[in-house]
């Protein structure tokens, strides 16, 4: 009895239903970062974009006792659902009523603005468990995998 011998690899993905209104678009994003940082300066406080960063959350607010908003942005062309990510979940828990979800919906026509704050214990979620995979490249294959000649 030989040792096996890499032959192949087959690739199954799941059908994946995307609600349309929840696809990414970075135009539609920008309009709502706009609308969340003028509601914060028109509230008094100091806003700070740091959505590039992958904290959990997209604005960082100070007021002026220094005391802090995280505050995650959702924007939406219409109306519809939003969901959040494992880590922004994970930062609601962590800041609770310093943490504020704030949903801009019909963002392209006539943009308004939904703020919930502390949303962990303050809405009704459904978790929905996303697969993970791990995509191995073919070149990766091809430079550590026994080439068979049948």
């Amino acid at each position: 009895m030989s040792a096996p011998h890499f032959i192949g690899i087959i690739r199954v993905e799941p059908s994946v239903h995307t609600d349309k209104k929840m696809i990414s678009n970075k135009e539609i994003e920008l309009i709502g970062m706009k609308i969340a940082m003028d509601y914060e300066i028109k509230n008094s406080r100091k806003p700070e974009d740091v959505s590039a960063e992958n904290l959990g959350f997209d604005i960082r607010s100070k007021d002026r006792e220094n005391k802090i908003r995280y505050i995650e942005v959702k924007t939406r062309a219409q109306i519809g659902d939003v969901a959040l990510t494992q880590n922004e979940w994970f930062k609601a828990k962590r800041f609770k009523d310093d943490y504020y979800l704030y949903v801009v919906v019909n963002s392209a026509l006539k943009p308004k603005l939904y703020i919930v704050r502390n949303p962990v214990e303050n809405l009704e979620v459904e978790q929905k468990v996303e697969v993970v995979r791990y995509i191995i490249a073919f070149s990766e294959i091809e430079i550590k995998g026994d080439e068979e000649i049948e």
